[in-house]
């Protein structure tokens, strides 16, 4: 009877993972990649914030003067001109004179999210009929904005994330962030609105109609929310605005994180999604193996426990290893990072599950050079500067 236990509950958690690395390979945009006869394309402005320098952001940031739209601008915004990424900023902008490109300051501000200060002050200048919220570390490919404004001109979806593959880890801390949100991440969200019709919105590339985000108030309206991202989800489906995913994929480049970086990383996230959604983040817990294999110790007899140790790493590793591969074939694997893979696995999901009791004992995190403290749906309390603060 143990033995079948163990089976079922091998099979279960193998069986999941098996789902993330099915939907992070196989569910891509079904709708077309080029432009549609007969449809007027509406102006699209990229909303841009950017604090300091993140891995390959010359490259990131150019990408985006090279893609393939008829009508769009580029926004940045960052706290002060005297950032280092201003110097990137500019000499990319005169390398590409025909897109239009404005650079802001809007100074730091710690009394609400301060990424949506940015926005706010960008929307104000901004004169396209639809936003489109890319994050510093966002690398996109040229016929990437074609194909989400697609979804807006045939569905009139009002807002429209997109999932994300990372790549480019060369640190410890990189790689295990990577593959946390190859697999489990953007699995996890992939499922959740393909099976469970669970609107999860990530922030890392968000295009939407600014006459709707208007009615709502403009930015303004999540200015007292830290995870915006979320809350814009919530809030479009409870005004009945249509939201969607059509699955185009962005990719976001990740090298020098180090494992201090992607402790306090998983902290902060631990503590949002707890305030977000805590019967779904318990069920989180339970689907990292960690729990499973420390339980299963203490209830079932060594034998069958020792071979389902091993049954449930070696199957997770060989998810995680075709997952990696996947994502990465475009740049290139290491063989000394997928040799090293199998052990980098193992400690991001000791990390992880240690991580996911912070939620319990602190409701503050740290984020964008200082401390907030926050309630439920991430609703901002209180905030308080600090001195430095190492990744965003």
């Amino acid at each position: 009877m143990d033995q079948i236990i163990l089976l079922v509950l091998i099979g279960f958690l193998i069986g999941v993972y098996g789902a993330y690395v099915v939907a992070t390979i196989r569910v891509k945009n079904p709708l077309p990649s080029g432009r549609l006869k007969g449809r007027t394309y509406p102006r699209v402005s990229i909303l841009k914030p950017l604090k300091d320098m993140d891995d390959e952001i010359q490259q990131n940031i150019e990408s985006f003067f090279q893609i393939h739209y008829p009508d769009y601008e580029i926004i940045f915004a960052v706290d002060q001109m005297t950032d280092p990424v201003v110097k990137i900023l500019e000499k990319i902008k005169l390398q590409y004179p025909r897109i239009p490109c404005r650079i802001i300051s809007t100074g730091h501000c710690s009394r609400y999210n301060p990424k949506v200060h940015k926005l706010m002050a960008m929307e104000k200048q901004a004169d396209g009929d639809l936003f489109w919220i890319t994050d510093s570390n966002i690398r996109a490919g040229s016929g990437i904005l074609i194909q989400l404004v697609n979804e807006y001109l045939l569905r009139g979806s009002k807002l429209i994330f997109s999932p994300i593959h990372a790549t480019g880890g060369r640190t410890i801390g990189s790689i295990i962030e990577n593959a946390y949100i190859n697999l489990f991440l953007s699995g996890n969200v992939i499922l959740a609105w393909k099976c469970f019709k669970q609107h999860l919105i990530v922030g890392k590339s968000i295009l939407f109609e600014k006459k709707t985000l208007a009615h709502l108030g403009g930015f303004s309206y999540f200015r007292d929310y830290l995870a915006e991202d979320f809350m814009m989800g919530e809030i479009y489906r409870a005004c009945h605005f249509p939201i969607a995913t059509n699955y185009v994929w962005v990719t976001t480049i990740n090298s020098h994180t180090r494992i201090g970086g992607f402790w306090k990383r998983m902290n902060r996230w631990a503590k949002l999604r707890y305030r977000l959604k805590p019967h779904f983040y318990i069920l989180e817990i339970l689907l990292n193996p960690v729990p499973l294999l420390l339980g299963s110790w203490w209830v079932f007899p060594y034998p069958a426990v020792l071979t389902a140790t091993t049954l449930i790493l070696m199957g997770k590793i060989l998810l995680e290893l075709i997952n990696h591969r996947f994502v990465n074939r475009e740049r290139g694997v290491r063989l000394a990072t997928t040799l090293l893979l199998p052990l980098l696995i193992i400690l991001k999901d000791l990390i992880l599950f240690f991580s996911y009791f912070t939620p319990f004992f602190s409701d503050t995190v740290e984020w964008r050079g200082g401390k907030i403290t926050i309630g439920p749906h991430t609703l901002i309390t209180s905030t308080q500067e600090v001195l430095q603060l190492e990744g965003a």
